[in-house]
């Protein structure tokens, strides 16, 4: 295929386009809407993601020690900390500094440790996990093998909170995928009926093409580039009104999170293929009619 024939392509497709701007104008409107519906919905599902993995990285991982244990024996035990896969940094913390710790956050309190006749605490290595090992099967596979090495008596890091945020987000990311495909469908149904309608308007100068033996690229590639077009557009569209509503919401919440510059393209290649395929359908259709 040369230059001039995808040149007549493009030029076609515009002029199909311009010739029915008011059709396609709601088309893309409305497609457009439809999809910041989805966006709003996957960049609530981002942030929430986003926020549970900080809130993961914040927090560490305790390993407490069996009473008795030894200074060598307690070093051993740092050493096979630090080489375990996802763990960036191995802290001892004594008994006394624990104690000393949890009197400070008793506050006026505190007094009431005076009743004790010994320091109850243990001794226990914080570990601070690498950025993104911060994950319950992770933490899971950890805690179970510490848990078998001598000298340690428990391990702790809040199973409960990250099977709970976990589970939350994959809830969002099944919502995100079923309102996907309701969108996605509507999206190749709203093109699809919009190039037909164009079609229809454009019936005779096709059969005129047919007549004179214009091959079927010459009638079909501009209707697939029209729609290919009109979803992208679509997509802008929502991505540009969803970061308005981005840009407002991180005045009142700051350190909010947008897609990155390769989501963007992936999700408007996505859509003008989705509009192509819609295209073709309706192109598909009218043909056989």
């Amino acid at each position: 295929m040369n230059i001039n024939r995808i040149r007549y392509m493009l030029e076609e497709a515009t002029v199909m386009l311009k010739r029915q701007r008011g059709a396609t104008a709601i088309s893309v409107l409305i497609m457009g809407l439809s999809l910041l519906i989805l966006v709003i919905f996957l960049l609530v599902t981002l942030n929430i993601a986003v926020m549970i993995e900080r809130a993961g990285d914040e927090m560490r991982v305790y390993v407490y020690l069996e009473d008795g244990v030894g200074r060598d024996e307690s070093h051993e035990i740092q050493m096979r900390l630090l080489g375990m896969a996802g763990v960036d940094e191995v802290i001892f913390v004594s008994r006394d500094e624990a104690l000393a710790g949890f009197r400070e956050s008793l506050g006026e309190e505190s007094d009431l440790l005076e009743a004790l006749d010994r320091n109850p605490l243990p001794d226990a290595y914080k570990i601070k996990m690498k950025q993104g090992a911060m994950r319950s099967s992770v933490l899971e596979r950890l805690s179970k093998e510490i848990m078998e090495w001598e000298g340690v008596e428990e391990v702790r890091y809040g199973r409960r909170w990250f099977e709970r945020g976990e589970k939350l987000v994959r809830g969002f990311y099944a919502a995100d995928l079923v309102l996907g495909l309701i969108i996605f469908l509507s999206v190749v149904f709203v093109i699809s009926n919009t190039v037909r309608l164009i079609l229809l308007h454009r019936r005779r100068t096709i059969d005129i093409m047919k007549l004179v033996g214009a091959p079927n690229a010459y009638i079909q590639v501009p209707v697939v580039i029209e729609g290919a077009m009109q979803g992208a557009v679509a997509a802008l569209l929502a991505l540009g009104l969803s970061w308005i509503v981005f840009a407002f919401a991180n005045r009142y919440f700051p350190g909010l999170s947008f897609f990155d510059v390769r989501a963007v393209v992936v999700f408007a290649l996505f859509c003008a293929l989705l509009g192509a395929a819609g295209s073709y359908a309706a192109m598909w259709r009218f043909l056989r009619s």
